[in-house]
């Protein structure tokens, strides 16, 4: 085995081994090797950062930014090789397929005004000298966040965003390539950079 991989490996099942409190995951759902979980601020004892329901394929990264973040996956879902960003919530309904290479994200990670981001990177320089954290000192009062929803039945193509403040109803499909700005009707079609409408899905109301 190459060393670095090897490296990479040990540095993901101790990082497991930590989140272990904080995590609640169905035994009977498929972890693949891209899943892997990040939580950079541990909150109280007790608090789940992560729910993932049963019978699931799960090959995606979820990444916690603040002890505020939680994701909750429900049951035979299906999420590839893509990354979930909470400071907020994100919650992710059954029967749901979500392919490789998205992105949800429940925040901007940083002010619109530039005056309220300008010392932003200079801060996360400074943390990550000292600390090993750059987000050790983020100012996330100027930062704006919003809870994700997708609904049951679901269907995210490859490469897409959803942003923050979304809700993809039941049914919907995301074309590959879609950037997610604004709530998508269930049992639509919707696609392109920002997402719009492009037709209803044959069978609105399948058994």
């Amino acid at each position: 085995m190459d060393p670095l991989e090897l490296m990479r490996k040990i540095r993901k099942k101790k990082r497991m081994a930590a989140v272990a409190p904080y995590v609640d995951l169905a035994e009977d759902t498929m972890y693949g090797n891209g899943f892997d979980v990040e939580i950079r601020k541990p909150a109280m004892s007790g608090y789940k950062f992560l729910k993932i329901g049963s019978q699931c394929i799960i090959e995606g990264k979820f990444i916690f930014e603040k002890d505020s973040g939680h994701i909750t996956v429900g049951n035979r879902v299906h999420i590839g090789g893509s990354t979930l960003i909470s400071v907020n919530r994100i919650t992710i309904g059954d029967d749901v397929t979500i392919a490789w290479g998205c992105l949800l994200y429940d925040h901007n990670s940083h002010s619109v005004s530039w005056n309220e981001r300008k010392n932003d990177t200079v801060q996360e320089y400074a943390d990550y000298k000292q600390y090993g954290d750059p987000i050790r000192n983020k100012n996330w009062s100027v930062v704006k966040s919003a809870p994700i929803v997708i609904g049951n039945k679901v269907w995210i193509g490859a490469d897409c965003k959803v942003l923050k403040g979304v809700t993809i109803g039941e049914g919907a499909v995301i074309a590959a390539g879609s950037v997610v700005t604004n709530d998508v009707e269930p049992w639509s079609v919707v696609g392109g950079n920002p997402a719009r409408f492009i037709k209803w899905v044959d069978d609105p109301k399948p058994q």
